[in-house]
């Protein structure tokens, strides 16, 4: 119980140390250096010269004009002189600009450009801003987000920067260096919160037109004004203030995900990253940089699965970084690593002949897109989707291939390399699948007369799956055609007809549709008619009755 109770005064009291504004009792204490003398101090750090003397009376200096080295001496932080200082950007990618408070005017934001009291950020689409302080601390400001900078200033040599700016929209972190002294301030407002700090790693964000205000942090503590409350929050921990509201009871953040496989060298463009899901998570927001310390990213997204396909980029080494986002929009710890991409020169796409495409005895032109990044392609061959057995393997500025070279019967796979003017080899490209079958033997039908009295007519079977056509016509070129069905057996059983010949004939449809060419034509030849001598005999009949 002591224990918490003690907890509980700490925390006051770093509260009132952030949000109050330093009194005549904030001091700060100096240690003497070799050399030091009341005057000399005075005149380096103290607005006035003439404060010397009241230096001495509060710290009981006997001799002003010799003071030990290693002693030290309290001095009234009113006292301390207080100069601007400007802010300055770090770096940037994409587009930025600044307002300046003085003149209003728009001016491209540029690596190394000063930033002023009252002065104004905008970043764009895909676009963010770091900025050093002078006190080294860093704070990268997100891609469409607004922030104002409303106090900076440092208490002459002593170390000691009081910055404040105001996040108006939009997204950023901190990396605040360790307060030196009670003159040390750094805060971030927002439209609904103020956060305060005295050395840690947060982030902060704006929602809803400034109505909503999310902290979350990384390292140290962050106190956290909304409304008339107050809140110390943890690492580890994020809140949520809105608008003259208390902020939220600190929450504690998603754990960091854990990235899936991830090969030593990317060969794909927009290869798609994965990371183990986590519970609570109802999105992932994931970011790259080309530098570890994520000052400004080049590219960033938010996904509610668990993966996310990486941008298109130059080759090279970059950092990946993934965090949860929970239901109130809070963004968890995340998780960094390394990768390399090299999918550069990428392949080819294959045009024809299309994958699994099925040829009879003919040997199809291998063709492919142009690669822009390609002086010529590598082309493999193979009987095998391993590329074992390759039948194939040579270099070639054209865009095509006649496959008659290799006029064999089977299954073929082929795929594409690009290589630069100077011999670097790009990714393999996907493997495609094609075959050369022979064609089909042409039905040879023949007929006799079955059990039943019907003609059958029979043929061999040369293949699993085949099916077959049937036609019978009364012309020999097929044009007043009486029967045409298929059938799944090599047979076909019919009425024998009187009268005129007529014409049969038969083809093979393979198990993958194609079609054989038509068999021989068949005659059938009519029973004869003898309908006549009916007619002829029933009128005898009736006469002689």
């Amino acid at each position: 119980m002591l224990r918490k109770h003690l907890r509980y005064k700490l925390a006051l009291c770093f509260l009132s140390l952030c949000f109050t504004h330093l009194s005549l009792a904030d001091e700060w204490v100096y240690t003497v250096v070799d050399g030091d003398n009341l005057w000399n101090f005075s005149k380096k750090h103290l607005d006035k010269v003439t404060r010397f003397e009241q230096l001495r009376k509060i710290n009981n200096i006997s001799d002003p004009t010799r003071m030990k080295p290693g002693s030290v001496i309290r001095v009234p932080m009113a006292w301390i002189k207080s100069n601007l200082v400007p802010a300055r950007i770090h770096s940037i990618t994409g587009q930025a600009e600044i307002e300046r408070a003085q003149s209003k005017e728009r001016l491209d934001a540029s690596k190394a450009m000063e930033i002023y009291l009252g002065d104004v950020i905008r970043t764009g689409e895909n676009s963010g801003v770091a900025i050093r302080f002078a006190d080294n601390s860093i704070v990268s400001i997100f891609d469409q987000s607004i922030v104002r900078f409303d106090h900076l200033s440092a208490h002459g040599s002593t170390g000691m920067v009081d910055s404040r700016i105001k996040l108006l929209q939009g997204r950023l972190s901190s990396k605040v260096t360790t307060a030196i002294g009670p003159g040390s301030r750094f805060e971030i407002h927002t439209p609904s919160a103020i956060s305060a700090v005295r050395g840690t790693a947060y982030r902060a964000v704006a929602n809803d037109n400034g109505e909503v205000s999310n902290i979350e942090v990384v390292e140290g503590r962050v106190a956290v004004a909304g409304g008339k409350s107050q809140t110390l929050v943890p690492a580890g921990f994020g809140t949520q203030v809105k608008a003259g509201e208390a902020p939220s009871k600190p929450k504690e953040l998603l754990p960091a995900p854990k990235f899936k496989a991830i090969p030593s060298a990317i060969r794909q463009l927009n290869w798609r990253l994965e990371w183990h899901a986590l519970d609570g998570a109802k999105a992932y927001r994931t970011e790259v940089s080309e530098n570890a310390a994520f000052e400004t990213l080049l590219w960033q997204g938010v996904s509610k699965y668990n993966k996310a396909a990486l941008p298109d980029l130059p080759d090279g080494e970059y950092f990946v970084r993934v965090r949860g986002i929970d239901e109130l929009g809070l963004e968890g710890l995340e998780k960094m690593t390394q990768f390399v991409l090299d999918a550069r020169p990428q392949p080819p796409l294959p045009l024809k002949p299309h994958n699994k495409q099925s040829y009879r005895a003919e040997w199809p032109t291998l063709q492919w897109t142009e690669s822009s990044d390609a002086q010529r392609y590598l082309l493999e061959l193979a009987s095998d989707p391993e590329f074992n057995n390759l039948l194939l393997k040579e270099e070639t500025e054209a865009r095509q291939f006649d496959s008659n070279a290799v006029a064999e019967l089977g299954d073929f796979y082929w795929r594409l390399t690009s290589i630069t003017t100077d011999g670097e080899h790009g990714p393999v490209g996907v493997t495609r699948h094609y075959n050369v079958k022979p064609i089909p033997k042409e039905p040879e039908t023949a007929l006799a007369s079955g059990d039943d009295g019907k003609l059958l007519a029979s043929w061999e079977k040369t293949g699993e799956g085949q099916r077959y056509k049937v036609q019978i016509a009364k012309d020999k070129n097929f044009k007043r055609i009486i029967v045409d069905e298929t059938t799944d057996v090599p047979q076909f059983a019919f009425e024998p007809h009187t009268g005129n010949q007529r014409y049969m004939r038969v083809k093979t449809i393979e198990a993958d549709g194609y079609e054989s060419p038509w068999g021989s034509t068949q005659v059938i030849e009519g029973l004869p008619d003898n309908s006549h001598w009916a007619l002829i005999l029933g009128i005898i009949a009736i006469l002689i009755i």
